[in-house]
């Protein structure tokens, strides 16, 4: 599909408005005015602002840019474009971010979905629209869901300046789903899992598992999820590296009720929340959440920085092991060929791309 197609604004999307379901009773919502979302039932309202329904009114804000320069930076998209706003910014934090954020090949897992072009698709925690993108010239119709106010407003310029008409953009959580029951062909959880316990009581895993089977509602028989995201048993974190979500070393590799307790010994009150699992631990963790199958690659050299995606159970082989570079010396070497040896080096890559199969 070219994307002279979709000349639309992302706003004119006709009565894709109406077919929003109430977060609370999954009761059909009314569009008044196009300004206001009603549910009968509940009596609760949201608004609408140029387009996008807002689910969420006060989310703290979070992103690869800081807020102060995240401000400019759409400022920036808004009066030029949003190309310029991050290549020409004069802050390396926005040019160095800006590598992701034009990334478009983090999405080519797609070509192991095997699903039509007209699919419909719902990408959870949008950020900045990298995913949205990609994934809107290949298939039909995308949803991007994001609660923070500045990234959604920054996808709004991104995808009304590149004239592409089939991204609809809503503000709301992963707690607030507006949607009715399945409802997409394919669902996009990139870098979400393990922050899904934040701020949030409750068991971590637990708070997971709810929103896998919250994913798996929305999805249609036959449907597939995608998540990317770390490996618990990264080696790195066996000789210190910190936890890039919590910055702690050792939680990752801890027992669960210890990392807990360390965590709030280094000043952490909630404790451990970003859960992270081997390869074995994300598959139990999706069937128990009414997945039946789950593909498993290896995405090198990181899951939003993708170069090659390796098949895990057929253990082709491994970035680690100097395919890629020039191998490992000394004691390195030695403990890498005794890994591989028993087979588990592929097992300790840093990160995952995972197709579950509803």
């Amino acid at each position: 599909m070219e994307l002279s197609m979709r000349a639309e604004s992302v706003e004119t999307a006709a009565g894709w408005l109406d077919n929003l379901a109430c977060p609370a009773c999954e009761t059909r919502l009314n569009l008044a005015a196009g300004q206001i979302l009603t549910c009968r039932k509940c009596a609760k309202s949201w608004p609408v602002t140029h387009g996008v329904p807002e689910f969420v009114s006060e989310f703290p804000y979070w992103g690869e840019i800081p807020l102060e320069q995240m401000i400019e930076v759409n400022r920036q998209a808004a009066a030029q474009s949003w190309r310029t706003a991050l290549l020409a910014s004069p802050d390396p934090v926005v040019r160095r971010a800006s590598e992701m954020i034009l990334n478009l090949d983090r999405a080519n897992w797609f070509v192991f979905t095997d699903l039509p072009p007209k699919s419909r698709v719902l990408d959870l925690g949008a950020g900045m629209g990298t995913n949205t993108h990609a994934l809107a010239l290949r298939f039909g119709e995308v949803v991007a869901v994001e609660p923070v106010a500045e990234r959604v407003r920054f996808m709004y310029e991104r995808f009304r300046q590149e004239r592409i008409s089939n991204v609809r953009l809503v503000r709301s959580s992963l707690w607030d789903l507006p949607f009715p029951r399945e409802s997409f062909d394919l669902m996009v959880m990139n870098g979400v899992l393990e922050w899904v316990a934040e701020g949030r009581r409750g068991d971590p895993r637990r708070l997971q598992m709810a929103a896998l089977k919250n994913a798996a509602r929305l999805l249609r028989p036959g449907g597939v999820l995608y998540l990317g995201i770390e490996n618990r048993f990264t080696p790195g974190y066996f000789v210190g590296y910190p936890d890039p979500h919590c910055s702690l070393p050792w939680v990752t590799i801890l027992p669960r009720p210890l990392a807990n307790w360390y965590a709030r010994s280094k000043g952490q009150p909630a404790g451990y929340r970003n859960y992270l699992y081997s390869s074995r631990g994300y598959r139990k963790l999706l069937r128990r959440s009414g997945f039946r199958a789950c593909a498993c690659y290896l995405a090198l050299p990181s899951y939003n920085h993708p170069k090659f995606y390796l098949p895990l159970d057929r253990r082709v082989f491994s970035y680690m092991s100097g395919e890629f570079g020039v191998p490992a010396a000394g004691l390195r070497g030695i403990l890498k060929a005794c890994l591989a040896g028993f087979g588990l080096l592929h097992q300790l890559e840093y990160s995952f791309a995972l197709l579950a199969t509803k």
